[in-house]
């Protein structure tokens, strides 16, 4: 039995969907939101700043 083309593109797209989901929920346990505190510097603030917007632009990006 022989599978169109059509179907196998749709079975692709479902199995790197799943591993992409599973990553972005990885990354969001890793890299959760945080609050910055008055100690924190400006460096540590926009370092987790900037790994917390990759993984919202992922997660952004899965759900369109």
């Amino acid at each position: 039995m022989s599978t169109s083309p059509n179907m196998h593109e749709v079975s692709t797209l479902e199995v790197f969907g799943m591993q992409a989901h599973s990553i972005i929920e990885e990354l969001n346990e890793i890299f959760p939101p945080v609050n910055p505190t008055p100690s924190d510097s400006i460096h540590t603030i926009m370092y987790h700043a900037g790994q917390r917007s990759v993984v919202e632009w992922l997660f952004n990006r899965m759900n369109e």
